[in-house]
């Protein structure tokens, strides 16, 4: 175990699919209840949230290859990771989120600044091929 007590595979997934409290709970929900597929109205019924926030937070695990579009009419997705390891590192984190959840929320929020950031270093301006800076 390192940063916060998590595992190296359950941070790399973290920082991979999830940047948010809302999405890893939408994850989890979907993973812990693989028997049935889920639309956007009962994933936020489940989980008191907006339907449009449930609805987008199921199209970036689908887009994140960890959910699959059901055959079902509308919107409906099943927990489904494409990566043999996304599922393993699924079920090892939903075993720390419920023994270090304070851990892994604290390990999702740290993350945010990197982010920013990196978006900031994104308009320093640098100088120009012919080495004349223009700031």
């Amino acid at each position: 175990m390192t940063d916060a007590g998590l595992s190296p595979r359950v941070q790399r997934f973290l920082t991979t699919h999830i940047d948010s409290i809302e999405k890893l709970e939408v994850l989890l929900l979907l993973r812990a209840r693989t028997d049935r597929a889920w639309k956007a109205p009962e994933v936020a019924l489940e989980l008191r949230i907006t339907e449009a926030s449930a609805a987008r937070r199921l199209a970036e695990l689908k887009t994140g290859g960890l959910l699959l579009q059901d055959g079902v009419p509308g919107e409906a997705f099943r927990f489904s990771p494409f990566q043999s390891d996304d599922v393993q590192a699924a079920a090892e984190l939903a075993t720390t989120y419920a023994a270090r959840r304070v851990s892994v929320i604290s390990f999702i929020f740290s993350r945010p600044m990197d982010r920013v950031r990196g978006f900031a270093d994104a308009f320093v301006l640098k100088p120009d091929k012919d080495g004349k800076d223009h700031g």
